[in-house]
This record gives C-alpha cells, structure tokens and sequence, in this order.
C-alpha cells in the first residue's frame, strides 16, 4: 500500500525533514515541523492502512471502565460551553460509547454523536435507549448531508485522523457563523516531554499519527475559520481548547 514518503506538516503544511526525527517507535520516525513544532510520524500511513488497523483495534472498550466518572467530567465541560452559546444542538464527534452525549442531554440539549466504529455505536444506543442519537458516520460524510450544530465536541481524536484538514473543514461547515468547538489532543512542545519523543506516553502511532502544538492548532483551526477563545493550562502535557467559528 502506498504511504506519504516525506510528509507536509499536518498544521502548517511547512516541509518536514526526514532526518530530523525526534524518536522512533513501531516502525515509525517522529518529524517536527520546524516552523509551528507539530510532530508527524513518518513513513504517514495510508488512508487504507488506517481503515485496517482500526478494524482490529479494541481500545475503545477501555472507555466504558469509569463510565459515571467520565459522564460528570464531561456534564462539567459541556455545561460551561453553553455560556457560550444559545444554541441547543450539541454533536460529539468521535463519541465512542456517547457517554458525553448522556451527559449533555442530561443538561437539556438536544444532543446527537457520531463515531465511525458501528460496534461502539450499536452498545451505544443499547446504552442510551435510542436508536436516533448516535450514528456511525464519518463528520465529513456527516456535514455532506447538510446537518448543523451549536456545539461540536472532539475529544482525543484529531490525533489519529489521516487528514486533519478535512476533518476540521467538516465540523467548520457543521457551525454557522458563532459556533463553537471544544477540542483535546495530546500535546506536542510541552515542557514535560522528554526529548526523546518516543518516550512520551501518548506516542503510539499509528494510532496516534499527529500530534500538534498549540501554535500548530492554532494555524489549522484559523485556516478553517475558527478564533481560539483560550487554552486550559495543563500541567501534563495535553490541549484543551475552545473555538468560535467567525
């Protein structure tokens, strides 16, 4: 199968040296940019290695362990994204078991997820008791057909997407003009990483095949046409962000 050779930086799209590697692990070099620090893997998988790999992968059964401590973590994170906005129609992209979707409905919106693993969907909906609020979709499928929200949600998943900018083009079409996004990624550039970037514990390609900084965020969201509203500080090594779509 085909791979990227001597990939762009998936923030900026600055040239990526392939000698430059900052750490190597499971058959992959990490490349950072050096005009935004975003590290790539190298050799980038394919769009069909990715499909693979997922098909076999069984991580997202971890989710549902704590599941009641993940529903009040984020019950306390959507609750103060609707200071931000009127708007009731709240979508979490990458909702793996929709426990965030529980939590937001819990707070009176109409709350739908999407995931593309049809497995964790359907415990999903056994979990929730509804069939209609949880699809197996991509979010660029997902925007085609011309759906809308207030509020979209992405937590851990931007990291493991082959084309971050199609994924951010489609929840930017997703949001009319005041919307608002609230993402989380692992963190590139944290002073907390060692320098050699295998060793950070979020270094798992290929599921984890980006990894931004808060600059290179920055850049790819604006190109979007998003404005950052504020980073949380973390003292681990992690972005937490809130958008509005101008």
């Amino acid at each position: 199968m085909s791979v990227q050779h001597a990939p762009d930086c998936k923030a900026c799209h600055a040239p990526l040296n392939v000698s430059a590697a900052i750490g190597h692990k499971n058959g992959y070099d990490f490349l950072p940019c050096p005009c935004c620090g975003t590290v790539t893997v190298h050799p980038f998988p394919s769009l069909e290695q990715l499909t693979a790999y997922y098909q076999s992968y069984h991580g997202t059964k971890m989710y549902r362990v704590k599941g009641s401590k993940k529903i009040a973590r984020s019950r306390k994170r959507v609750a103060r994204l609707t200071r931000l906005t009127p708007g009731k129609r709240f979508l979490d992209v990458g909702c793996n078991y929709g426990l965030t979707v529980k939590a937001a409905l819990g707070l009176g919106l109409d709350a739908k997820g999407i995931d593309i693993d049809e497995d964790t969907v359907a415990a999903g909906r056994q979990m929730l008791g509804d069939d209609d609020r949880l699809e197996a979709v991509s979010v660029e499928a997902y925007a085609a057909k011309g759906n809308k929200a207030d509020i979209v949600y992405t937590s851990e998943v931007i990291e493991h997407v082959h084309s971050p900018d199609t994924f951010i083009q489609a929840i930017a079409s997703l949001l009319d003009k005041d919307g608002i996004l609230y993402l989380t990624t692992p963190q590139a550039g944290h002073w907390t990483i060692p320098g050699d970037f295998a060793k950070y514990k979020s270094a798992v390609p290929p599921r984890h095949i980006t990894y931004f900084t808060k600059k290179g965020i920055t850049i790819l969201l604006e190109r979007h046409g998003f404005e950052i509203l504020g980073f949380a500080f973390s003292l681990k090594p992690g972005i937490r962000l809130t958008a509005r779509k101008l």
